[in-house]
């Protein structure tokens, strides 16, 4: 295999791509929220995400200085791998792979012996959950989001609803006041995460998104959006509430599980921490049943193509 003989052409993606991209990846049968295409897709400029075919076979690549990979999906693996070396050493840059596990890395490490050298990215890491668990809250694990709910049951009169398109546009008015509350989204990340809401709400049935709100007094307080991996796990991208509201988020959290992706996805994955310790005590108090790790390998010797 040779790049003389097969081109990768990257491009970014592009919404009508969804329709071949997304049954790769929920083929492929991965649990990280990288494998999700609309993840793909929301995310495209902030990382300069972009995808190529060849065959039979999905390319990734994230970033435009010293680019990274997702692990190749469809065809064979270690032929696909040798492809992206022969790619990256043509233009004159080493390999960096992400989203390999600890099987994954070794096998890769059996197949290419010495020629990574791998770090966990834990800020990265996935946290995977029973749907069951969330949507139903049972035990004494989670007395505490019980009570949550339950004060916030007795306070307000909310109701649950399926976000579509006769509610899109307060959906984004409420993700606005929510970036109002944060110095009106000075991080770069959330400003993305804002921009790329609104660009996803006309397209959720392309993208495969489902989506959930919570009304206080008619007013959209919470909100959250997700879409499958694969066929038994579904990601939640983005979840929001206004924090004048204590509870909406517990509340939100619980009736989305419930409603949308019981019966119908068994795990969700509530994505990765980032490296924030709040954030991780959080996720850790809904008591994950696996935290998927990710590690990046980056060439250390180039790899010989004879």
């Amino acid at each position: 295999m040779s790049v003389t003989s097969l081109k990768l052409l990257f491009k970014e993606p592009e919404v009508s791509d969804a329709e071949w991209v997304a049954p790769m990846l929920r083929a492929a049968g991965m649990k990280i929220c990288e494998f999700s295409f609309t993840t793909i897709w929301l995310w495209r400029r902030y990382y300069n995400n972009q995808i190529a075919r060849v065959g039979d076979s999905l390319f990734i690549r994230s970033g435009d200085i010293e680019p990274f990979y997702l692990l190749p999906v469809g065809g064979d693996l270690r032929q696909n791998i040798k492809l992206l070396f022969e790619y990256q050493h043509s233009r004159g840059e080493s390999l960096s792979i992400f989203g390999a596990d600890n099987d994954i890395k070794e096998q890769i490490n059996q197949w290419f012996p010495g020629v990574f050298e791998w770090q966990p990215s834990e800020g990265d890491f996935d946290y995977i959950y029973n749907t069951e668990d969330l949507a139903v809250l049972s035990g004494r694990k989670y007395h505490s989001k019980r009570n949550h709910i339950s004060t916030f049951d007795a306070q307000y009169n909310w109701s649950y609803e399926r976000i579509d398109s006769h509610n899109s546009q307060e959906v984004l008015e409420m993700v606005t006041e929510w970036c109002r509350e944060r110095g009106n989204c000075s991080d770069p990340g959330l400003r993305n995460e804002r921009r790329s809401i609104g660009e996803a709400l006309p397209h959720m049935s392309e993208l495969s998104i489902i989506g959930g709100l919570i009304r206080v007094d008619g007013k959209v307080v919470a909100i959250t959006m997700g879409s499958p991996i694969s066929n038994d796990v579904f990601d939640i991208h983005s979840e929001k509430a206004l924090s004048d509201f204590s509870g909406a988020y517990a509340v939100i959290n619980k009736e989305f599980a419930a409603r949308e992706l019981l019966g119908r996805y068994p795990l969700i994955n509530r994505e990765n921490d980032m490296g924030i310790e709040g954030l991780r005590r959080a996720k850790r108090s809904y008591k994950p049943v696996q935290i998927v790790e990710k590690h990046l390998g980056t060439e250390a010797i180039k790899l010989s193509e004879g």
